[in-house]
């Protein structure tokens, strides 16, 4: 049942984003055309720079519109009237969760990929080989400077943190529409609070931390800390990365938790 669950997310995202992302690639490649012309006229300039705007909107729009239509798509399936027909299903909470989640997070990867291809397009030529160039260049001289080892953690790392943090944002936006779904009035607003109330608690946590920080450096620990950090480079952004990952993960088990306790334990639908 997953599997058709899944299915038929695809198609729903397809249909979402089928028209949407070649218009996207159909701008780079104007563009990229643009770009052809002689820059001296005012007129191709107009042209040049119009058609560049126009691509980084588009790809920005594309970009928001990924992650909207996701947290739109919980929404209406979950909590709307589709709801009476997608709890009738015979799959758990924790597997309506899953499929919405993943299907979102793959179509952001699909979006964010068309918005990179739309990129290289519009800047295809020379000012994209001297891009790759230069990028090859910084790459050969981290290498050079912390190892190949250390290089791959690092990439690994950035590409955990970057998955971490998108799936953890979701499921936040998935936490806070379910806890609004509470309420018998003003689920809207009470889904905002819900969102608030986060806000509020990393605005602590984080006035905590700088606490925290000030009295080490009145204790002399500061000093410390930040000697070994400069004697252990590599160490110390292996431990900052990781320890970020795992709070988003931890994050996203929250997150999780609260969804899935709420819709089953008091699912109320529109």
């Amino acid at each position: 049942m997953v599997k058709k669950l899944l299915k038929h997310e695809f198609i729903y995202y397809i249909r979402s984003f089928g028209l949407f992302l070649p218009i996207v690639l159909v701008i780079a490649v104007m563009a990229r055309v643009f770009r052809c012309f002689d820059d001296s006229n005012a007129v191709n300039r107009i042209m040049i720079y119009s058609s560049s705007m126009i691509l980084i909107v588009a790809c920005a729009a594309l970009v928001i519109l990924s992650a909207v239509i996701g947290i739109v798509r919980f929404y209406k399936n979950m909590f709307s009237a589709e709801g009476y027909l997608t709890f009738t299903l015979p799959v758990t909470n924790a597997q309506h969760i899953f499929v919405k989640l993943l299907m979102s997070i793959v179509f952001e990867a699909v979006c964010l990929m068309v918005v990179t291809a739309a990129g290289a397009i519009a800047l295809s030529g020379d000012a994209l080989a001297a891009f790759w160039d230069g990028l090859w260049q910084m790459l050969r001289g981290i290498d050079a400077q912390i190892g190949t080892g250390h290089m791959v953690a690092l990439i690994i790392e950035w590409i955990l943190l970057a998955v971490a943090s998108v799936v953890s944002g979701m499921l936040l936006f998935y936490a806070c529409i379910t806890v609004g779904q509470t309420a018998k009035k003003n689920r809207i607003i009470k889904a905002i609070g819900a969102y608030f109330v986060y806000y509020m608690i990393t605005q602590i946590a984080g006035t905590t931390f700088t606490v925290s920080i000030m009295m080490l450096e009145l204790n002399d620990a500061l000093t410390d800390i930040l000697e070994w950090i400069v004697y252990h480079p590599m160490a110390s952004m292996h431990m900052f990365f990781c320890g970020t990952i795992l709070l988003y993960t931890g994050l996203s088990a929250v997150f999780w938790l609260i969804t899935q306790h709420i819709m089953t334990k008091k699912l109320n639908l529109e």
